[in-house]
């Protein structure tokens, strides 16, 4: 996890604020130049959003089934421990020790 999170998002929001903040204290008209552009920083911070909430999902998501996972080994090992249980371990079965070289131990 030792990935850092961007900021552009906050930082292009606030970026825009600014720029619109011209705008809030007496009319003014945009004209179609500065309207692309204005399209263009929205559609680029909306993918940065969309971004985020993917990571965020996919993070959410493998947390749950990590934690489903766990409890699943859980329950399988307190039925495998529980007096009278049908679990039991394999019999470790002995096998010859070769160390891979012809003519060495079998």
């Amino acid at each position: 996890m030792g990935e850092r999170m961007s900021l552009e998002l906050s930082d292009g929001l606030a970026e825009l604020d600014d720029l619109l903040s011209d705008y809030q204290h007496e009319p003014r008209i945009l004209d179609p130049q500065d309207a692309r552009i204005l399209g263009d920083c929205i559609k680029l911070l909306r993918q940065k959003a969309r971004d985020l909430e993917n990571r965020l999902s996919r993070d959410l998501w493998n947390g749950a089934a990590r934690a489903e996972r766990e409890a699943e080994a859980e329950r399988v090992a307190e039925a495998a421990l529980r007096p009278g249980s049908n679990v039991f371990l394999f019999q470790p079965i002995s096998r010859p020790f070769s160390d891979g070289r012809p003519g060495g131990r079998a």
